[in-house]
């Protein structure tokens, strides 16, 4: 396995998503059909499609996982809690917190019957519940979950990716408790770590824009600027125009608009918009959100030629 594992790591760090969705297919089918092996490569699958924002293809493969686990009587075992973690942090990607934390609260119950309470599993969902919650928005909540989450990766649970991972959730969650010192103490040693990796990592960019989003509040937005165009840059790298690009996209929009750039905040919105409206469709409230914000800025724009 672990030269498939190498082989799928050179294909994310190619940025060949095509190529990866043909390799894990490929795997998928040599195994048999009902194996541990093809729900695991099923879970890899899934993540894939939820990385990309094809969301129910994602939750169609976290699904046939869970069911090959169950059926190979393994639905007690850490292996089934993580494909339960990430179907647990799709739904907290569609917008359903409450269901995200319901499923975090099984898979973490599971572990722990299992005695995997030190696991990296263990971990990272405290890590997700702090992600859902932040959703909720109940941020003190989500506060204490990170910070249990970020001392269990340096005690050795995780790895130098883990640990700048969890800086950055805990930096984010701090940003939206107002603590802007603290979170910047935060996200510049995730920063330094992402930015000492010998490969780009595909979770750096969402330390990036934390960054982006502190500068911005303190008024740097030119610097701003720069750190959300980084992070648009790795977000395409990775998942091509996902939905985190068009969140990239808004966030660049919004800081063009306080620099005074109107013309290149529409453009970058109305851009945010195509792919939004792409992916979700145009019922989503989402999509509704953008459409209503880009009007405004156009209206905007529209009085400020004008004069």
């Amino acid at each position: 396995m672990k030269e498939f594992y190498n082989s799928l790591d050179e294909l994310y760090g190619a940025g060949n998503l095509a190529a990866v969705e043909t390799f894990l297919r490929n795997a998928i089918a040599e195994t048999g059909e009902h194996s541990p092996e093809r729900a695991g490569l099923l879970n890899e699958l899934a993540g894939f499609y939820r990385g990309i924002s094809r969301y129910a293809e994602s939750k169609d493969a976290f699904t046939q996982s869970l069911s090959i686990f169950e059926s190979a009587g393994m639905g007690a075992t850490p292996e089934y809690a993580t494909v339960l973690i990430n179907l647990a942090g799709l739904h907290r990607l569609t917008g359903d917190a409450d269901k995200a934390v319901e499923l975090f609260h099984i898979a973490m119950k599971k572990l722990e019957d299992a005695g995997a309470r030190d696991s990296y599993a263990y971990a990272s969902i405290l890590n997700n519940l702090a992600l859902a919650y932040q959703t909720k928005g109940e941020y003190n909540q989500a506060l204490e979950y990170a910070s249990g989450a970020l001392d269990a990766m340096r005690a050795g649970i995780g790895n130098e990716h883990e640990i700048a991972s969890s800086l950055n959730n805990l930096a984010s969650i701090r940003f939206q408790l107002g603590q802007l010192d603290e979170a910047g103490r935060l996200i510049a040693e995730a920063l330094e770590i992402y930015d000492a990796m010998p490969e780009p990592d595909v979770h750096h960019a969402a330390a990036l824009t934390t960054s982006a989003a502190l500068m911005s509040r303190k008024g740097n937005h030119q610097d701003s600027l720069l750190g959300f165009r980084r992070a648009l840059e790795l977000t395409n790298k990775f998942f091509g125009e996902n939905i985190e690009f068009a969140v990239c996209k808004r966030n660049i929009s919004e800081v063009c608009a306080l620099l005074g750039d109107l013309p290149s905040a529409v453009a970058e919105l109305s851009d945010a918009m195509r792919v939004v409206e792409k992916l979700l469709g145009p019922e989503h409230a989402f999509t509704k959100t953008i459409q209503e914000e880009l009007e405004g800025l156009q209206i905007r724009l529209d009085a400020h030629l004008a004069l």
